[in-house]
């Protein structure tokens, strides 16, 4: 189980929202946003890295952030979120599916997923492929692949959403600065969790040796 945040334009996400969802969300991050009609993104392994990022991601922009909690695959940058689908297409994913857990033990399930749907969409040009994937065909073909998942796909058009709902940062959730975020779930941060996170400091953040790279 991972965790994506949804930064709206015009708000920032705070880093103790950060510093306690890292607690069980270790083993990666990643981030990506639109500019100039681009898909702009970066993964890395360090907290601080993540948080140099989320310092200085552009305000005024909706940025989508994700914290991985591998479930399948190797704990490295290649294994971080989000995943190259296919050029100018880009996937996070939050969730668990084990039929798409890989024979690889390197590997992940959405490694997998990402597989697939380059699978789904070769052939196609940009256009088309932006066309499908915000189908309603596309929805309902890919929801028994990713049931109970969700996973946000990001081209030169924008964000499209696929499987469950996002939930929202609710008073009493959270403090005010993250009131109205959107997440993809809310069992791995929030207040019942946040006196066991301030205890200890982020368990990677202090990383020295170099990120380790994926097997071959």
């Amino acid at each position: 189980m991972c965790l994506i945040i949804k930064k709206p334009a015009g708000r920032a996400i705070s880093e103790d929202f950060l510093t306690h969802a890292w607690q069980r969300n270790a083993d990666g991050w990643g981030g990506f946003f639109l500019f100039d009609d681009e898909v702009v993104w970066q993964r890395g392994l360090r907290f601080e890295e993540l948080l140099r990022y989320n310092a200085a991601l552009p305000a005024h922009t909706e940025v989508y952030l994700h914290l991985r909690k591998a479930t399948y695959g190797a704990i490295c940058r290649d294994m971080a979120h989000p995943y190259r689908v296919r050029d100018g297409l880009m996937l996070m994913h939050n969730g668990s599916i084990a039929h798409l857990a890989p024979q690889d033990p390197s590997l992940s399930d959405t490694a997998e997923l990402a597989r697939h749907l380059r699978d789904m969409l070769e052939g196609l040009s940009d256009a088309q492929a932006s066309t499908v994937v915000r189908s309603a065909g596309f929805a309902r073909l890919t929801a028994p692949l990713i049931e109970g998942s969700m996973v946000v796909l990001m081209d030169a058009q924008g964000p499209v959403r696929l499987g469950r709902e996002w939930h929202t940062v609710r008073h009493g959730d959270w403090e005010a600065d993250m009131v109205g975020i959107e997440v993809s779930n809310s069992h791995t941060w929030g207040r019942a969790l946040k006196p066991a996170a301030e205890a200890t400091r982020p368990r990677r953040s202090a990383r020295p040796t170099p990120a380790p790279a994926c097997p071959p």
